[in-house]
Formats: structure tokens, sequence, C-alpha cells
């Protein structure tokens, strides 16, 4: 008789409900890298086809932001602070936190994730806009020099992937529910602002920060799939560690 056979009905039950867990895994990952890769690649087409809609868009925000920031020096000043903050240091500081917090309570794969997450959105920033070369805004005053090219926005890809990967982590600690919606609504806020200070310092066009954060977000999505990094098992797996330490 083969092994197969011999298996209990519960453990046949356990081994059909691993499979089905891992094909699910696969499927949102899937779904997000391909419902990203199709939405940036339509943006990209936008600008290379030189599609007017989009260009006046891009061209309006660039014009009107930059005008609006030369006649108020104190508006540019607080983007460029918010444009300071928000780049890879500040990004690489949070990333460490975070990591030195979960190795200290065990939780070595959400901590792997975090590494995995992060860096691999940098890296594949670097990648797209190798591949994209799209160049940076031109102005005629402009207010900082970013090197490389404009797409996808790196900053708006980090602080997607960022605040994605704290809700994936923090979630299942927030167990107020106004805590969680202050953290969803200060993540969303914080990321949106993000972006806006590209545009206003003609660091990037708007397509390239919308196109950050389609990829910074599927990406995320799809590392926390290979991971099983989801808010309801890491809710189990912290009430399991509450009732371990109370006994003892």
């Amino acid at each position: 008789m083969s092994r197969l056979d011999n298996r209990t009905p519960s453990t046949a039950r356990e081994t059909a409900g691993a499979d089905r867990r891992v094909a699910g895994r696969v499927a949102v990952a899937a779904t997000a890298v391909t419902a990203g890769s199709v939405l940036v690649l339509l943006i990209a087409l936008t600008f290379e086809m030189k599609w007017g809609p989009a260009l006046r868009i891009d061209n309006a925000a660039r014009d009107d932001l930059h005008q609006y920031g030369l006649a108020h020096p104190q508006f540019t000043a607080f983007m460029q602070g918010v444009s300071a903050v928000s780049g890879a240091a500040g990004w690489q500081v949070v990333s460490v936190i975070a990591i030195v917090w979960l190795l200290l309570r065990r939780r070595f794969r959400e901590a792997a994730f975090v590494l995995v997450a992060n860096a691999g959105s940098s890296l594949l920033n670097t990648v797209l806009k190798d591949l994209v070369h799209r160049h940076r805004p031109v102005v005629t005053h402009p207010f900082l020099h970013a090197p490389g090219q404009s797409f996808p926005s790196g900053h708006a890809q980090a602080a997607a992937t960022g605040f994605t990967v704290l809700f994936f982590v923090l979630w299942p600690h927030l167990h107020s529910p106004w805590m969680r919606r202050a953290m969803i609504g200060g993540a969303v806020a914080a990321t949106l602002l993000i972006g806006y200070s590209r545009v206003a310092l003609a660091a990037h066009f708007a397509s390239d920060v919308v196109a950050g954060y389609i990829v910074g977000v599927a990406w995320t999505i799809s590392i926390a799939a290979a991971f099983h990094v989801w808010p309801r098992h890491a809710v189990a797996t912290s009430e399991r560690e509450l009732l371990r330490s109370a006994r003892h």
C-alpha cells in the first residue's frame, strides 16, 4: 500500500488545507504582480506614445506647482523637508528598527519579510528606471537636482512599500479599531504627501508618482504572500504567544 493510502483522514485534510493555502498565496502574488505590471505598462505607454491628455496632466502639475513654489518659499521649504526625510536613508532606519523589534520577539519570518520587501523594492525601482529611461522634469529654476531617471518615483515607491510593510507587521498588534483607522489614515496621508512633494519640487511627473505607488503596493503584497505574512495569521500567532506567556 502506498504512503498516500496510509494517511489518516485528518492528515489528508491537513495536507489538502496546506495545498489550498499555498495555492491561494501563489494566486495572490500572481494577481498583484500581473495587475501592477499591466497598470505600470499602461502609464509608461502614455508618455512613450505622447498621449495628449496624460502629457497635459503631467505638464500642468509640474508648471502650476513650480510657479506656486517660486511664489511661496515657505511651501517649497516644507516640501523639501518632506522629501528629505522620506528618502532612502529614512526608510533604511525604519526597516532596521522594525527588523530588530521583530527579531527580539522571535518573529523571524516577518523580519525577513521586512528586509526582502524594502531592499527588493529599491532594487526593482533601479531596474525599472534603467528600463524605461524617462528623463526628469525640466524647469527654469529647479528646487533640487535629483540624480538618475524619473520613472517610477523612488520616493513614492519606497513610501508605498514601507507603509504597506508596516501595515502587515503592526496590524495584529493594534487591537483598538480607532488605532487601526489612525494607522491607515496616517499612512495614506503620509504616502500622498510624499508623492505630492516630489511633483511640487519638479523632481518627478505626476505619472511617475502614481506608477511608484502601484509598483510599491503590488510588490509588497506579492512578497507578503510569499512569506505568508497576513494579519489574520499574525493575530493567531500573537494570541498563541500570549497564552504561552500566561502559562509561565
